[in-house]
């Protein structure tokens, strides 16, 4: 009997705390769409990505026709430290050899580090690629009314219909051709 009363008692409550709750004004949430992009597509099919990729080729390849020369002389020298071991004393030749190697290790020291450098240049370059179309990016999404653009590479699924790569490689390459000094211009 107790159970019983206790039981009633308990539904009479739920009901009361429901109606309660009912009755308080929560915000009413539209849910806003959340926008997909190809953060690497639009770098690389765009006309200021291609243009941004274009000036580090050309960096790229100064770079490695650098080494290349560098190289060939330190070969050269190399055969010509060979024909010449038999006409000098050994420690002469060792002084030598000394010294090649010391210029050879500095040269590739050298020849790393502005790899280094040229690698936080590329870097450097897509960030700022996305910082040139994020005032692109922000117009899509306030278009859509959206309140996310998540990177494509971030989802495991979602609908096609909310790739906006294609629409914003369009604004970019639009403004690109208005202003091709994007692609150089310093932040």
């Amino acid at each position: 009997m107790y159970l019983r009363r206790f039981g009633m008692l308990l539904v009479g409550l739920v009901l009361l705390a429901t109606q309660s709750v009912a009755q308080v004004d929560f915000p009413t949430v539209f849910p806003q769409p959340v926008l997909v992009l190809d953060q690497e597509g639009l770098f690389i099919n765009s006309k200021l990505g291609q243009a941004m990729q274009l000036i580090q080729a050309g960096k790229r390849t100064v770079l490695l026709q650098e080494s290349r020369v560098i190289s060939d002389a330190f070969v050269i020298e190399e055969k010509r430290l060979t024909e010449i071991r038999s006409e000098v004393t050994p420690e002469e030749f060792r002084t030598l050899s000394e010294d090649f190697d010391k210029r050879v290790q500095a040269a590739r020291e050298s020849q790393l580090a502005k790899d280094v450098e040229m690698q936080k240049s590329i870097e450097g370059q897509r960030r700022r690629f996305i910082v040139i179309a994020a005032p692109f990016l922000s117009e899509i999404m306030a278009k859509y009314q959206a309140s996310a653009i998540i990177d494509q590479r971030s989802v495991l699924l979602f609908n096609r219909n909310l790739d906006i790569t294609l629409e914003a490689i369009e604004i970019l390459d639009r403004a690109f051709e208005l202003n091709p000094d994007l692609a150089t211009e310093r932040e």
